[in-house]
């Protein structure tokens, strides 16, 4: 199901600057509670991103380059 989601719009310019303002201390004191709760931030590890690179060989020393058509 969709949430009928209501977003705020500020007619001036000094509305914005309040309402970015407001929104920024609201996202921070949420993000201190949570801390309070669960503990700080930790990285997620390196471990689940390592991907192997594309590697690329010479093809003049592979089978199908040189010895199948002597």
């Amino acid at each position: 199901m969709k949430e009928n989601k209501v977003f705020y719009v500020c007619k001036t310019m000094k509305e914005l600057l309040a309402y970015t303002k407001t929104m920024r201390k609201k996202r921070a004191h949420d993000h201190y509670e949570i801390v309070k709760v669960y503990g700080p931030c930790s990285g997620m590890g390196n471990r689940r991103y390592k991907v192997n690179q594309k590697s690329t060989f010479s093809k003049y020393k592979k089978y199908s380059f040189n010895a199948r058509w002597k």
